[in-house]
């Protein structure tokens, strides 16, 4: 045995090609190409070795006498060996793969979004996803939902799986109404963008039918960088970008304070007479907001360790006063291979954030105390929030009306503050031994623990919260979540025939979580606005929650392969949740096949590659904990205080939600690889759902749990990518995705016909209704005449109103995204343009903002002269004239409780996504910076498209959508219903890139 040497270069550009592996066949002897395209191995003449390359075909040759090998790969445009990370990390070839993945191209966060989220990148770039970001600033929530909505009382989120571990990203303290909420952060907005490799997004429950439980809806695969073997390298990733207001409300700049056309001071509504007005005061009291992304990474090794160590550095500011978020990431891997046999992984990431002064959304939040502001403020008078007391020297709040329920914005920013911090370490080591050329062990472990501190600072006087009590309000939350998860995985390949083989893996997992939660309060502080839990004058200690659960499981899969155009896959997988009763075990398995069909008969020249596939999976859902007993609550009181039952009965009978789901799908490349189609028909059906149900009064409870209902999910998603130009100098490559996904309420429950989503009745009631669609908005609709299917109002000529009707339903009818990618030597121009196609939400704030007077549709008939195209009660046409003023407070009952038909709006908008212009800089050799790019980026920079009002009303027309339609309250299943959200940001940026 001796050494051989030698270089890998491009078979087209003749350029050298780092990471290649190669490999004598046959054995696990080895390694990859360093910088310079230089691979070193030891092998015997009459050894074959293999080189082989992601992009490129794989080469092999015969190793006789010599001892310099000069070997050049080609590159293929259709990737017929593909490998992609799919669940518990292992890597698959796409073309055996018998479910429907997605691999996002491009670099992972290069156009940040202003939430900090990395989830919300992902925006138009996932076929069958939708995503909405809670509004609520820097360090914001993301809800992820991959075809369909599925649970009605659990989570409908994507689980997220870095390095082949699942990662909590369980979101706090989100909205389930429209009262004021400051929300909270999710586990994504930890993970830092410039450390992400790859992801891979699996989309149904067949991809994740391994990871059992938490992937029922789907996942989303996320690999980190690592080392390499070669010289110390250094990487600079610098960016600012510049937020400011976009898409702003459209304001009456005419009329002041006052009522019925007549000024009066004191008054908080613009019914009043024309007046001076200040057109900018809205959108002047909103901030331009300013983020820096530093990131400095380092990396290298030899062939047998490579390390990667990563410091990034966010700062990003809201455009509410004073709301930021900090966030320090630093993260080290450790790759080793001191034994050919044996390789391990260890990783260690530590994140501390914090986010200041969150801004509060709903009906006592920031953005409406601004919103409804009176149009002849000034600047300066808005900015006289407080004075100072003589007697104490402390802030008194100051407002333009004699209100108790609002304050002025400016003192919410400035006297009232909710912050948040959470350190969060992750860790993770692996080792992987090969006990046989065709048979390995994994031995994995991984620890994830994150501590939160929520603290709320609210000074005497503040009255929009409704409960600070004299001296003012004080109060700490802290949290702490932890998970540990062992796992074993044996894997083995073998060739059992000519044309069969073998590919199999069998694991078990042992998986404990655990999470407390405690909150002090100090509502009144005995010296005003200290705020100390030392200075309360009436303390209170709340154990808000917790719990401890496991899960244990054994799975295994394995994949038949015949003639490597053939290959059926099946997969078993049993849990032991301790959420569920003894013996606390379900079973889920999966089926599918895979056919390569241009390798099984003669295509056109012209077809490159051609797959089927197809897919049937089961996966289970354990419940939340402590449902099987009854509970009971303890509070302060008398002597040693009470304790009392909790009214909702508990379920001993319990069992595990199902998904069972089908798919079918198509993945053809033609002309060489320049045109692709990936096509998926699939359907689901979750049965078992957790249900409450209501129980009569004399049972002692109010509502029961169940297990009941049958949604069902089925739909269609097209990738469509080509390169339509590719010259020497120019290529263009562009991808659509599209899908559409219908969902189907089948069954509920006997003598159950309808449930809530939530409790929340203002504006519009979600619910879930039999026959119907998951997320149906059901509230209060102008009545229509039987007869003649005209408006109806009442003898005054204004609208009558019937309860508990349909107003819409919050999810898409379709979802398409285009993205495009253009270079010209060193310049690249990448673009994306999404579009949301239906779906309606009723719109809180353009409630308030007709309550109030301020909007610009009520600039019109303020004298008198509407005449609403209805018929009164007995079938005659109307003619009474009315004002806008009657019209507008009539509907909008003073905002916080609207008549929901009149301010629902269509939420079909198309932009432009993304915007990215770069360059590549030609550094000389001997340069010390090796490779340099400079890139102007832009988000939400413009709508193509927007949809308006559902309701027509004469002489008014359809009206704006005063919000972004994919923003939310809220990260939860609460959707659909948005009140005070602040306006959408365009974020224009410039990024470098410096490679030592």
């Amino acid at each position: 045995m001796s050494t051989r040497q030698g270089v890998v270069t491009d078979k087209v550009t003749k350029e050298t090609l780092p990471g290649v592996q190669a490999i004598v066949k046959g054995t696990t002897r080895g390694g990859v190409t360093d910088v310079d395209g230089v691979f070193k191995i030891e092998a015997n003449n009459g050894d074959y070795l293999v080189f082989s390359m992601l992009g490129y075909e794989s080469e092999e040759i015969l190793i006789g006498n010599e001892t310099s090998f000069n070997i050049e790969l080609t590159p293929t445009t259709y990737d017929l060996g593909e490998v992609v990370v799919t669940a518990l990390g292992i890597e698959r070839k796409t073309r055996t793969l018998s479910y429907s993945t997605q691999q996002i191209e491009g670099s992972i966060g290069e156009i940040k979004d202003n939430s900090s989220n990395i989830l919300s990148s992902l925006s138009g770039k996932i076929s069958g996803a939708v995503i909405s970001t809670a509004a609520t600033g820097p360090g914001a929530a993301a809800r992820v939902v991959l075809r369909g909505n599925r649970s009605i009382s659990g989570n409908n989120t994507a689980l997220i799986v870095i390095d082949g571990v699942p990662y909590d990203n369980t979101s706090y303290g989100q909205a389930t109404g429209t009262t004021y909420n400051y929300g909270g952060s999710d586990g994504a907005v930890n993970i830092n963008p410039d450390d992400v490799a790859s992801i891979n997004v699996l989309k149904g429950p067949s991809a994740a039918a391994l990871y059992g439980s938490r992937a029922a809806n789907g996942a989303i695969i996320i690999t980190t960088k690592q080392g390499k073997e070669g010289g110390l390298k250094i990487d600079l990733n610098s960016g600012m970008s510049v937020d400011q207001p976009h898409l702003l409300i459209n304001f009456q700049d005419t009329y002041g304070r006052g009522n019925g056309g007549v000024a009066a001071e004191g008054v908080g509504e613009s019914w009043g007479a024309a007046a001076q007005t200040y057109p900018t005061n809205v959108k002047d009291f909103f901030e331009t907001a300013y983020s820096f992304n530093n990131t400095v990474s380092l990396y290298g090794g030899t062939d047998m360790m490579q390390g990667f160590a990563s410091y990034t550095n966010n700062s990003v500011e809201g455009m509410i006063p004073g709301n930021k978020l900090e966030r320090n990431t630093m993260n080290l891997r450790i790759n080793t291979q001191f034994d050919s046999r044996l390789t391990t992984d260890a990783k260690i990431t530590y994140v501390n954030q914090r986010v200041k002064n969150r801004p509060r959304l709903g009906d006592a939040g920031t953005p409406i105390e601004a919103y409804i502001m009176p149009r002849d403020m000034s600047e300066q008078e808005l900015k006289d929030y407080e004075t100072i007391n003589p007697n104490n020297g402390q802030p008194v709040r100051k407002y333009w009306t004699t209100s108790s329920i609002y304050d002025n914005p400016y003192w919410s920013t400035n006297r009232t503050s909710v912050n948040e911090e959470r350190n969060r370490v992750t860790l993770l080591g692996s080792a992987k031994y090969q006990l046989l050329d065709w048979l390995s062990i994994l031995g994995r472990v991984s620890y994830d623990r994150y501590d939160d501190k929520i603290d709320g600072s609210f000074y005497d006087g503040t009255v929009s919260l409704g409960d600070v009590k004299a001296g003012g309000k004080y109060y700490e939350t802290n949290s702490q979540y932890w998970e540990r998860n062992f796992d074993f995985l044996l894997s083995g390949e073998n060739t059992i025939a000519e044309h069969i083989s073998l590919n199999y893996n069998l694991g078990t997992s042992f998986l404990k979580r655990k999470y407390a939660t405690v909150t002090d309060m100090a509502n009144g502080l005995s010296i005003p606005n200290k705020f100390s839990l030392t200075a309360a004058t009436t303390p209170a200690f709340q154990d808000v929650g917790g719990y401890t659960r496991a899960l244990n499981s054994v799975y295994g899969n394995l994949q038949v392969g015949f003639k490597s155009y053939l290959f059926i896959d099946v997969t078993g997988r049993n849990d032991w949740s301790s959420t569920l009763p003894s013996p606390h075990s379900y079973f889920y398995p999966s089926v599918g096949l895979s056919a390569i069909i241009s390798d099984m008969v003669n295509m056109p020249s012209w077809v490159s590659f051609g797959k089927i596939r197809a897919s049937y999976t089961q996966v289970g859902n354990d419940p939340d904990p402590y449902l099987l007993k009854q509970r009971f609550l303890f509070a302060l009181g008398a002597g040693q205080g009470f304790i009392s039952r909790n009214q909702i009965k508990s379920i001993q009978d319990l069992k595990p939600e199902k998904t069972k789901s089908y798919e079918i799908g198509l993945d053809w490349r033609f002309l060489n690889g320049r045109l692709g189609l990936d096509a998926t028909l699939y359907k689901s059906n979750t049965i078992n759902q957790l249900l409450y149900v209501g129980l009569p009064m004399a049972s002692g409870f109010n509502r029961r749990y169940i297990n009941a209902g049958n949604i069902e999910n089925r739909g269609i998603e097209i990738q469509l990518n080509a390169t339509p130009v590719e010259t020497e100098h120019f290529t263009w490559n562009t991808g659509v995705n599209f899908s559409r996904n219908i969902n189907k309420v089948i069954e509920l429950a006997p003598n159950t016909t309808q449930v809530n989503i939530t409790d929340n009745t203002k504006y519009a009631t979600v619910i879930v209704k039999e026959g119907s669609s998951y997320g149906d908005l059901y509230g209060w609709a102008w009545k229509k005449d039987a007869a003649t299917g005209k408006y109806v109002v009442d003898d005054r000529g204004l609208p009558v109103v019937e309860s508990n009707q349909k107003l819409g339903n919050f999810n898409p009818d379709a979802m398409l995204g285009w993205s495009n990618r253009l270079g010209y030597k060193n310049f690249s121009i990448s673009f994306l343009i999404d579009a949301r196609i239906g779906g309606e939400m009723v719109s809180g704030t353009d409630a308030y903002l007709a309550a109030y007077g301020v909007a610009g549709y009520t600039e019109k008939f303020r004298e008198g002269g509407l005449v609403l195209d209805a018929v009164k009660a007995d079938g005659s046409a109307n003619t009474t004239a009315i004002t806008s003023q009657q019209l507008w407070t009539t509907v909008s009952q003073n905002g916080r409780d609207a008549w929901g038909d009149f301010f629902t709006y269509d939420m079909t908008n198309v932009r432009l996504r993304e915007l990215s212009v770069g360059y590549d800089f030609q550094l000389k050799e001997t340069a010390i910076v090796e490779s340099a790019s400079l890139s102007i980026t832009g988000r939400n920079l413009l709508f193509f498209y927007r949809g308006k009002s559902i309701m027509n009303i004469n002489g008014i027309g359809k009206r704006d959508n005063p919000t972004d339609p994919d923003a939310s309250l809220g990260a939860g299943n609460y959707q659909g219903v948005e009140l005070g959200l602040p306006p959408l940001s365009r974020s224009i940026g410039l990024n470098i890139k410096l490679t030592f």
